[in-house]
């Protein structure tokens, strides 16, 4: 697997479990949406595979959310080291 296809699985996982921390929470697409300073639409597509965030947007969701994406990007890790 090459290292742009790596990059690419690691950050949908994390993406992934942006999504699922917004669901446990409890806040919209809306929220976070207006915390991030992002569109609806772009935390749609982005949750849904269609496009593949910055970094620093990917910082932005996570700071609306409240969320540590230092964490998140450690279970992505351990979570696709396990699937190996």
């Amino acid at each position: 697997m090459s290292l742009a296809k790596a990059s690419q699985i690691e950050c949908q996982k994390i993406i992934q479990l942006l999504k699922e921390e917004r669901e446990r929470k409890g806040l919209s697409k809306y929220f976070v949406a207006q915390q991030s300073g992002l569109s609806q639409q772009a935390i749609g597509y982005m949750e849904k595979g269609y496009r593949i965030p910055s970094l620093e947007t990917v910082l932005r969701v996570a700071k609306a959310m409240n969320v540590d994406l230092a964490e998140i990007i450690k279970r992505a890790r351990k979570e696709l080291s396990k699937a190996r």
